[in-house]
């Protein structure tokens, strides 16, 4: 049986579906292509390089497939997960000083 995809131009994310057919199962993938924004968020950081903290600060970026994750029951953003998700994905963060 043949896999069944469907992309989200608005999250980025790819669905793709695979019919297993030794275990009689199906498995759902969702990929996202994060080359804009690594592209995007290097050019960030070499704008910024030198520069001290300011009142706002962009510091990086999150694909939506990994923000889903970040939310919390009353609908915020747990800063500390996306503080933990630049520092382990820094090609993605904007402003180097937010890495220390």
């Amino acid at each position: 049986m043949p896999a069944f995809k469907d992309h989200d131009p608005q999250t980025g994310i790819t669905t793709t579906v695979h019919y297993v057919d030794d275990a009689n199962k199906v498995a759902i993938q969702k990929t996202y292509d994060a080359e804009p924004l690594l592209k995007a968020a290097a050019e960030k950081r070499a704008e910024t390089e030198g520069q001290r903290w300011g009142e706002m600060r962009h510091i990086g970026f999150i694909p939506m497939a990994e923000l889903g994750k970040m939310m919390r029951q009353d609908g915020t953003v747990d800063k500390k997960r996306v503080t933990d998700f630049l520092k382990q994905n820094p090609a993605l963060c904007t402003f180097s000083k937010a890495l220390k």
